[in-house]
């Protein structure tokens, strides 16, 4: 028996189980290694497609949602069942699980990007509490309903509206890269983000997304599409770097 044969069995009895983080934790681990043999690297994403088959069946039972276990995947250390249990969150009334959601807001082992979104979701639901949040190493005291997420959405979607008509037509690729930084910043950022210097924060996602691939451009490529202070992109490119 090979280390893959073993593999194999171990995540199938993790499977068996329902232990889904160490089932994804050894999944995701084999996955990211540099060499994987395809029939093994099938088998894996099979494996992932049925979890997550699982979680969906857990998540509803007879047509309702288990709010009980949305809470247990948000609490996971697995980030992808967090990004799943965010799926379903606005689907339970939290007003019947502040207590609960409090603790999440606390646990270190929680993104920045799922706190932001359970804010968000508090927010859409109403309930006007103050929250203490564990958000990038410090606690912060945030009042949801207070939070102007609209505002903050209509300016990153003008950002996604200039990388749009700027270097999506030439390279999709590096506008969709763009997006994805822009809006991920902003998830994991909220405590430090301010919806200013538009066309430059633009400038600088387009550019990191462009570095991202190993490719050699300056600012001034970009202007042939808006002008924006070259001066100032660069700092916030800075900035979009270290809190990466």
């Amino acid at each position: 028996m090979n280390f893959y044969d073993e593999l194999i069995i171990e995540i199938k009895e993790f499977i068996s189980e329902h232990d889904f983080d160490n089932a994804l934790l050894k999944i995701n681990q084999e996955l990211t290694m540099p060499y994987v043999p395809s029939d093994i690297e099938e088998k894996l994403t099979k494996f992932k497609v049925e979890i997550y088959e699982k979680i969906s069946t857990k998540a509803n039972i007879n047509n309702s949602v288990n709010a009980e276990y949305i809470l247990q995947l948000l609490k996971s250390s697995d980030r992808e069942q967090q990004a799943f249990g965010i799926n379903y969150l606005n689907k339970i009334n939290l007003r019947e699980h502040v207590e609960e959601i409090s603790a999440i807001l606390k646990l270190e082992n929680i993104d920045n990007s799922i706190k932001t979104l359970i804010l968000f979701t508090l927010k859409e639901q109403e309930i006007n509490k103050e929250f203490d949040v564990l958000y990038s190493g410090a606690q912060i005291t945030w009042k949801p309903i207070e939070i102007d997420f609209e505002s903050n959405f209509k300016f990153i979607t003008e950002i996604d509206e200039l990388i749009t008509k700027s270097i999506e037509n030439e390279n999709p690729g590096i506008a969709y890269d763009a997006k994805m930084l822009n809006i991920n910043f902003y998830l994991n950022n909220l405590d430090i983000f301010k919806p200013e210097n538009k066309n430059e924060k633009a400038a600088a996602f387009i550019l990191y997304a462009i570095e991202m691939l190993d490719e050699i451009r300056n600012f001034s490529y970009l202007k042939q599409w808006f002008n924006f202070n070259e001066e100032l992109a660069a700092k916030i490119l800075m900035e979009i770097k270290n809190y990466e």
